[in-house]
């Protein structure tokens, strides 16, 4: 076998890579996930489909090849997972926010940003409260079927794995391609991959919406006729080079990702809040899931610096969609909730609370079940991911069905 464990500290270049694609893709704005949560904006489902499907034949069929990898396939206890994937979902829909992208925001200089990084650490702290009841005890215990992925036991039957990676690729691929990034048009995919393709006015305008939606606040001067103009309106105007773009940023995530499992680990981001917990407030010796966190952490706190440092340097050089900690309210919450602070603080806050109580119930996130989770075909990702879209729309449809 080939195998190698690098020091924790290459989590810090990791996260830098993910975080500045990710900032370029735009998700470190909330309004983002909120579309997304609202069905009218589709393009995050489309790159974690095709992350999803590189990174699990990568994975896969090296690890067939006789290549090692350290793995991070979530243990399968439904109902505790359900469970935090629901309240994780609901979370997302009133924040606009997942771990990662709450660093990443950070990054780009986002003020609610600073309110969602205290609620995730209550809500982390709230989870290692509850981990010390009978009840917490529970959730992880009954109906917990290990770490199980579709083909069987983890890193087991990596022949039939590397089949069923093939399959898995076929559908993430399919989805990416047939899912419409906006209601009226085509997906990234489709659009790249067919040369005659004409976007119809009214697909235009949502691409030069959606652009001027990013870069709404920025303290930046975007300039003219350079790269930072390229990346937020000659990309989402041209839709061939967009989509090229796109679906070249889900490809590089999902390798990434392999990599990182090569390496060292998978690529999580919510066990950082309770490891700061476990050190600020709630001490590992006598708190069970503080001692569990200080004792199994790896370089999640490295990749989480790297995860901000990166958006910092991508919205500062590549987009200039830099904030300077500006009052700027996501356009749906703004439209539903109007211009207060107090409100959007409090959204923030709230939310992100939920979110990261979830996240750590369900021993994973965005980053840990969704992406690094699904690319390893873990039956308690697809668990997770199901539960937390279904509640995500739901309650974001509960939250914002008046907005236009």
């Amino acid at each position: 076998m080939i195998g190698v464990t690098a020091y924790e500290w290459i989590g810090l270049f990791i996260g830098i890579i993910i975080g500045g694609l990710a900032e370029a893709w735009g998700i470190s704005n909330p309004e983002v996930l909120i579309r997304l949560g609202r069905w009218k904006d589709r393009l995050f489902v489309g790159c974690i489909a095709i992350a999803i499907g590189a990174g699990a034949i990568a994975l896969y069929g090296l690890s067939f090849a006789g290549v090692a990898f350290h793995w991070g396939i979530k243990p399968d206890y439904i109902v505790g997972v359900a469970l935090g994937g629901a309240i994780f979902g609901t979370g997302i829909a009133i924040s606009g926010y997942v771990p990662g992208t709450i660093w990443m925001a950070l990054g780009e200089g986002r003020r609610d940003a600073l309110y969602a990084v205290l609620g995730g650490l209550l809500g982390a702290a709230s989870w290692t409260l509850i981990y010390q009841t009978s009840f917490g005890q529970w959730l992880v215990s009954y109906l917990n079927f290990g770490e199980i992925y579709f083909g069987g036991t983890v890193d087991t039957n990596l022949a039939a794995g590397f089949g069923i990676a093939i399959v898995w690729a076929i559908i993430m691929f399919t989805i990416a391609y047939t899912l419409p990034r906006y209601k009226n048009g085509k997906s990234c995919a489709y659009t790249s991959l067919h040369k005659n393709y004409r976007m119809s006015t009214e697909e235009e305008k949502e691409y030069a919406e959606t652009a001027a939606m990013l870069l709404e606040g920025s303290s930046m001067p975007l300039g003219k006729n350079n790269l930072p103009e390229k990346v937020n309106y000659h990309w989402t105007v041209s839709s061939k080079l967009f989509g090229v773009v796109m679906m070249s940023v889900g490809i590089i995530i999902g390798l990434t990702v392999v990599l990182e499992m090569f390496l060292h680990q998978i690529f999580g981001e919510s066990t950082t809040y309770s490891w700061i917990v476990a050190k600020i407030w709630l001490p590992a010796g006598y708190w069970k899931y503080s001692t569990l966190v200080v004792h199994t952490i790896g370089w999640e706190p490295f990749s989480d610096i790297g995860t901000l440092f990166g958006a910092f340097l991508a919205s500062i050089f590549f987009t200039r969609r830099f904030q300077s900690f500006n009052n700027v309210i996501p356009p749906s919450w703004r439209k539903r909730f109007g211009n207060s602070q107090i409100k959007r603080a409090a959204g923030a806050f709230s939310g992100a609370f939920l979110m990261l109580l979830g996240a750590r119930m369900a021993d994973g996130c965005a980053s840990g079940h969704i992406l690094s989770g699904d690319l390893q075909m873990a039956v308690s990702s697809l668990e997770f991911f199901v539960v937390v879209m279904v509640f995500l729309l739901m309650v974001s449809h509960i939250i914002y069905r008046r907005v236009d």
